[in-house]
């Protein structure tokens, strides 16, 4: 698949390409790779978010826990 990318920042290019040359990669193999890199941390984030919705909800199905202190307070008689 090809696309087009316009109006790219000066200093943007510069980096990529400076990016691109220090890993010995071509201009498009770096914007692929950075590309790749940043749609896969997306992907976890977006992971991590359903997880922590998952999390939450099985949290508030959880029963309410009871006071802890008359425990503690037995225990610590023995």
């Amino acid at each position: 698949m090809n696309i087009t990318v316009k109006n790219i920042p000066d200093s943007i290019y510069r980096v990529m390409k400076r990016e691109a040359k220090r890993e010995r990669r071509s201009l498009n193999a770096q914007i692929i790779q950075v590309l790749e890199t940043e749609g896969a941390e997306a992907e976890r984030r977006r992971q991590l978010s359903d997880l922590r919705k998952e999390l939450d909800r099985f949290a508030a199905s959880l029963p309410p826990l009871g006071d802890s202190v008359p425990l503690i307070r037995g225990d610590r008689g023995r």
